[in-house]
């Protein structure tokens, strides 16, 4: 399904939906979050790549045992990041569209957290990220790997991590539609 996108389709708050025949096993049916879109570089978060492990584990001092992890991508895998939607308890993170924030304090969105202020549907947490460098991205997408589609908090925070990809495809209409039934493994069917 080519499309002709401009550089202006690609910016921060567009969602990447990897084409299912992609042949990358970090972005099987990934839905990626585009942080950031520059003339020299891009850098985005997997949203459905949960982990099976927790904050916990990666962090020398114990905060709380049940914070999720998200693989963010493959790029750097001991960077720690998040998006959250509460400006309002953690301070200077960067709008990614409204009401959808990149980063911030990380000890205020802790203690917000640890003091219940939070829930984990208004935050995320990721090991590594998704990086591309200076065209990269623009290659890819012409060349039908990615899928755009804006994204909304209700993307990023409200859907399981197993059926978002389907659905944003699902809901995007059209030959979208028949793509989001498409089998994970075609042969099987």
């Amino acid at each position: 399904m080519p499309k002709d996108y401009t550089f202006e389709d690609l910016k921060p708050g567009i969602l990447l939906l990897a084409e299912p025949f992609l042949d990358e096993p970090a972005f099987h049916r990934a839905v990626i979050l585009l942080c950031e879109h520059t003339s020299s570089h891009s850098f985005g978060l997997v949203l459905n790549h949960p982990q099976d492990a927790i904050l916990d584990s990666i962090r020398e001092e114990k905060v709380m045992e049940e914070i999720p992890l998200y693989t963010g991508g493959p790029v750097d895998q001991t960077i720690l990041q998040f998006i959250h939607r509460r400006p309002d308890l953690i301070s200077g993170g960067q709008e990614i569209l409204p009401g959808l924030f990149w980063a911030g304090d990380f000890e205020q969105a802790i203690e917000a957290i640890i003091n219940q202020q939070i829930e984990f549907k208004d935050i995320k947490f990721f090991v590594g990220y998704s990086g591309w460098s200076a065209g990269q991205l623009e290659r890819e997408v012409k060349s039908d790997s990615w899928i755009l589609e804006p994204a909304t908090l209700d993307y990023v925070f409200d859907e399981t991590p197993e059926s978002l990809w389907r659905l944003v495809l699902y809901q995007k209409g059209g030959n979208y539609r028949i793509l989001s039934t498409y089998p994970d493994d075609p042969t099987l069917n």
